[in-house]
C-alpha cells in the first residue's frame, strides 16, 4: 500500500472563489487532477445528497463544493455527471426535487455539467467482498471513466462520522439500501459492507466538505457547525481520518475506520497544506457514547434496555410516513392519528427513520449511562 498525501486547506466560508482555490490547491497537494483524470473522460461526482434540504442546514454537499470540482474538471476536458441515490426512491421525480432544492440543478445550469438521469441499476461482483459478494449499484457507474466522493463532514448515529466512505452507500440504488440495513444489522458488518461498497466503486479521488458540518444527532437531526476546511486524498479512508481528527475523533472511534484498520485498508499518509492543529474542534458535539469505538459495537448486544433507541416526539410531524416506509425491519406504524409509533422490540437500531425524517422529528435517546462514556 503506498504512502498517501492527504490535503487540507483552511476555507472559511462558501465564497465561491474562495471554495475554488482551496479545492484547486487540494489537487494540487496530491499530485494535480491531470494525474488521475484525462481529457475527454466521464468522471461521476458523487455527492452527498440525503434529502430535500437548503445548503445552508448542513445536511447535503455544498453546491459550491460541486461547483469546484466541475470547474476543474471542465478545465482539463474531462466531461463531470453529478449524481447521488438519496433514501427513498431512485427515481426522476425523487432527484429532480433533491436535485433543486440542495442547489445542484443551478449548478448544472451555470456550467452546463450533466446531472444523472441515468436510473437503472446493475449487479457487481466482489471476490474480495468481507460482507458482501455481490452489490446492487446504480446503473451510471458502469458508463463513467472515474469516479470522485465527495462526502459531507457529520455526526452519525450508527457509525460516529459520516464522511467520503459512508458517502459511497448512495452509489447502493434507493430502496435497496433499506434492504441492506436490514440484511447488515451488526454495525460492524454493515461498516465492512460500507468498506465492500467502496472497494467495488474505486473512487479516484475524494474530497470531504468540512467548511460546515454538523455536530450532534447528525446526519440530519444535528446542527450546523463551522468547520472551516476543505480535506482531499487518492484514498477515502485516509480523507476520513482526517476529517476524523478534525472533529476530535481518533480513527478507532468510527466504525467504517475500524473497519479499515481491520482490514488494512487504512494507509499511512502525510497531511499537507494549512496546518490541521489549528482547524481541530475539541468539543464537536458527539453523540453520548459514541466517542468510544468499543462501546458502539457492544450496543448491537446490549439489553433492550440499555440499547438507544428512536423516539417519536410528533412536535412536528405532518404524517409523511417517510419513516415507515423506510424502516428495514417494518417497526413503525401509523396511529389512528396518522403519526408514528415504533415496536422498540422488533426495530434494528438502524435509525434510518431519524436519518430520513424530513421534519427532524425523531430524537435517538440513548441510557442515561453513556453519559459517562463522553
Amino acid at each position: 500500500m503506498r504512502h498517501e498525501i492527504v490535503s487540507v486547506k483552511r476555507c472559511s466560508s462558501y465564497d465561491r472563489a474562495a471554495v475554488q482555490e482551496a479545492v484547486d490547491a487540494g489537487f494540487a497537494l496530491c499530485g494535480g487532477i491531470e494525474s488521475f483524470v484525462k481529457p475527454g473522460q466521464r468522471v461521476l461526482v458523487k455527492l452527498n445528497l440525503l434529502m430535500k434540504r437548503k445548503p445552508e442546514q448542513a445536511t447535503t454537499t455544498h453546491p459550491e463544493i460541486a461547483r469546484a470540482i466541475v470547474c476543474a474538471l471542465q478545465r482539463i476536458g474531462a466531461v463531470p455527471i453529478l449524481a447521488d441515490s438519496p433514501g427513498g426512491p431512485y427515481t426522476k421525480g425523487m432527484l429532480d426535487g433533491i436535485y433543486e432544492t440542495c442547489g445542484i440543478k443551478e449548478v448544472s445550469r451555470e456550467t452546463g455539467c450533466l446531472l444523472n438521469d441515468d436510473f437503472s441499476t446493475s449487479t457487481r461482483y466482489l471476490s474480495s467482498g468481507v460482507a458482501a459478494r455481490q452489490l446492487d449499484v446504480i446503473g451510471i457507474l458502469d458508463k463513467v471513466d472515474a469516479v470522485i466522493s465527495v462526502g459531507k463532514l457529520k455526526t452519525h448515529g450508527l457509525t460516529t462520522m459520516t464522511g467520503c466512505v459512508k458517502n459511497l452507500y448512495g452509489a447502493i440504488p434507493g430502496t435497496t439500501k433499506v434492504e441492506y440495513h436490514a440484511r447488515y444489522q451488526d454495525v460492524g458488518l454493515f461498516s465492512d459492507m460500507l468498506l465492500d461498497i467502496c472497494a467495488c466503486v474505486r473512487p479516484c479521488f475524494s474530497i470531504l466538505d468540512a467548511v460546515v458540518g454538523m455536530e450532534g444527532e447528525g446526519p440530519s437531526g444535528g446542527r450546523a457547525r463551522k468547520i472551516g476546511a476543505i480535506i482531499g486524498g487518492h484514498n477515502p479512508h485516509a480523507v476520513d481520518a482526517a476529517g476524523a481528527r478534525l472533529i476530535g475523533l481518533e480513527a478507532r472511534q468510527v466504525t467504517t475506520l475500524e473497519a479499515a484498520l481491520r482490514r488494512n485498508a487504512l494507509p499511512s499518509f502525510d497531511l499537507a497544506g494549512d496546518p490541521i492543529e489549528e482547524l481541530i474542534i475539541r468539543d464537536f458535539d458527539i453523540p453520548m457514547g459514541l466517542r468510544r469505538g468499543s462501546w458502539v459495537r457492544m450496543m448491537n448486544h446490549l439489553p433492550q434496555a440499555f440499547r438507544p433507541r428512536p423516539v417519536f416526539t410528533h412536535h412536528r410531524c405532518d404524517g409523511c410516513g417517510v419513516c415507515r416506509r423506510s424502516c428495514p425491519a417494518k417497526a413503525i406504524h401509523m396511529n389512528e392519528n396518522n403519526r408514528p409509533v415504533v415496536d422498540i422490540k422488533a426495530c434494528i437500531r438502524c435509525y434510518c427513520c431519524q436519518e430520513l425524517c424530513p421534519k427532524t422529528d425523531i430524537a435517538v435517546r440513548r441510557n442515561p449511562i453513556f453519559r459517562l462514556l463522553k
